[in-house]
């Protein structure tokens, strides 16, 4: 305590030595211009410096929170949805490649297929390996969802992140 007496004692002389003579010196309405800025120009720097950035940030990371909580409950819905569809025995006819590209086309994710190939048999069972690239994640859980539908097994899936709701996809496809 004793210190910020000190202290203000020592400005109040600061005051009264150098800026007093000067302040004195000058017309009221400058008085009235300096006392003003005096009181606005560290409230404007606390709002535009200070408030202002953390409203910001807050806004933002509010917004994000809200982003990435519609993404889980989709993302829980798809979920929910696939485990309840039932699967169909009993392949169709049709050949396995033909059937995971019609599949593809109706989830519009053929078109960010980069390939689509068989794989050796085995055991007898036919596969193959899929690679998709930039596609919606949305696109790809209905495709996942049509695959499971049609009695397709997925036996190995690796899903990637691209950007927000966006992924690269590396499976392989059997009946």
């Amino acid at each position: 305590m004793r210190l910020f007496h000190h202290n203000l004692e020592k400005l109040n002389l600061l005051w009264q030595e150098r800026f007093a003579p000067r302040y004195d010196a000058l017309a009221e309405s400058e008085q009235r211009i300096l006392n003003i800025a005096a009181i606005t120009l560290p409230l404007i720097l606390f709002i535009f410096g200070i408030v202002l950035p953390i409203l910001d940030k807050n806004t933002a990371l509010q917004q994000d929170i809200s982003n990435l909580s519609a993404q889980v409950l989709e993302a829980n819905q798809l979920a929910d949805q696939l485990e309840k569809q039932p699967k169909t025995m009993g392949a169709t006819n049709t050949s396995l490649l033909s059937q995971v590209d019609s599949l593809a086309r109706q989830s519009d994710v053929r078109q960010f297929m980069t390939r689509l190939r068989p794989q050796p048999v085995i055991g007898g069972k036919k596969q193959l390996q899929t690679q998709i690239k930039n596609a919606p994640y949305k696109a790809i859980a209905v495709f996942i969802s049509k695959l499971e539908m049609s009695g397709l097994n997925i036996t190995r899936i690796k899903i990637q992140a691209v950007t927000a709701g966006i992924v690269n996809v590396q499976a392989t496809i059997g009946q």
